[in-house]
């Protein structure tokens, strides 16, 4: 029989061992990778990738809060919200005595206050009653502060616009004791919006936005397509006004508006950080300045636009219709410009 010299067996032995060394390495290094696979699809996400949504149809903003808004073809998109020319979004807040202010969701006729500035000069007008100007340099000037306060009591200050628009809105709201205050930066405000997790399922972006007199957020978005799949089901049609947005995007699906994390349009770019909730001011006729008799298109709203699982408990009993969002880059927008939007991962 042959015999393999002791130094070779020696050394089939040692290669044997090196062989299962690097085998067993192997496993456990393709184990932990595994491992680090699983962990790193848990805890990274792909990075979404811009898609054209559709188009903006209509550009709007509102001088005075809860008054008549202006539809125009381009503006300026700022930090605090649109600005076209003289016209600065809801800059100018309506308030009692005490400085609460006053909405169209108890004094629906101010929808129908109209604000025109030229110059400086701001003249509001209403239907069968004189109109009232005041100047906002002067109004600069004099530095009448005011108080205001918008919802839970949040302080707002701003420079009071003097007493003859003052005596126009006491007489077209029947309230005596009105006041009308114009916001300028740097003064003092408890209204700074702070994303909070609750807003979404999927992670709320962190963000801190100021406006001067919107309810929440510098710009709010709709779009068309979700107000026709709402048309559909109510007996009347509203319009997009009924919601007061800033931005209608039109040529996309229904309810994609829900879905949107980052929006671009031309060199603009937003942040969308909360379903916009609804509330009675919905059902505010902006040409009549009355509201329905039966509570459309809120009650409807209410059958099908609930916040869905824990949101239901954030939200209440207010629809959702829209989106709110903040600003990552300035600059201008017009009708008709390619919306394109980054999505979430789900819709809320």
């Amino acid at each position: 029989n042959f015999q393999r010299p002791s130094h070779i067996m020696s050394s089939l032995y040692e290669d044997r061992k090196v062989i299962l060394g690097i085998i067993g390495t192997s496993v456990v290094s393709w184990n932990i990778f595994v491992k680090l696979r699983e962990l790193l699809k848990k805890y990274t996400k792909t990075t979404p990738e811009w898609v054209p949504v559709g188009r903006i149809k209509s550009l709007h903003l509102y001088p005075i809060k809860s008054c008549k808004g202006k539809e125009v073809f381009q503006y300026r998109c700022t930090p605090l919200g649109p600005v076209f020319g003289e016209y600065f979004d809801r800059h100018f807040l309506v308030v009692n005595s005490e400085g609460k202010f006053y909405t169209a969701r108890t004094k629906p006729n101010m929808v129908l206050v109209e604000t025109v500035i030229e110059n400086g000069i701001v003249t509001v007008s209403y239907p069968e009653k004189e109109s009232a100007q005041f100047n906002i340099d002067e109004v600069k000037a004099k530095k009448d502060l005011r108080s205001g306060y918008l919802h839970v009591n949040l302080r707002t200050d701003g420079y009071d616009c003097g007493d003859s628009v003052a005596e126009f809105f006491s007489n077209v709201l029947d309230e005596p004791g009105t006041r009308v205050i114009m916001y300028d930066s740097g003064l003092f405000t408890e209204r700074t919006c702070k994303t909070e997790e609750g807003w979404w399922n999927n992670p709320v972006p962190k963000r801190i936005d100021d406006t001067a007199y919107a309810d929440l957020a510098p710009y709010m978005i709709t779009t068309q397509a979700s107000l026709d799949d709402l048309n559909s089901k109510l007996s009347q049609n509203v319009s997009s006004i009924n919601f007061r947005p800033c931005i209608v995007v039109d040529d996309c699906a229904a309810w994609d508006e829900d879905k949107w994390l980052d929006l671009r349009i031309g060199d603009v770019e937003m942040q969308c950080f909360k379903p916009c909730t609804r509330c009675i001011l919905t059902t505010v006729n902006p040409e009549s300045g009355t509201k329905d008799k039966d509570m459309q298109p809120l009650k409807k709203l209410r059958e099908f636009r609930l916040g869905p699982g824990k949101l239901r408990e954030e939200f209440g009993e207010s629809p959702i219709f829209g989106v709110n969002a903040g600003l990552v880059k300035p600059g201008y927008i017009h009708v008709g410009q390619t919306v394109w939007a980054k999505y979430k991962p789900s819709a809320f």
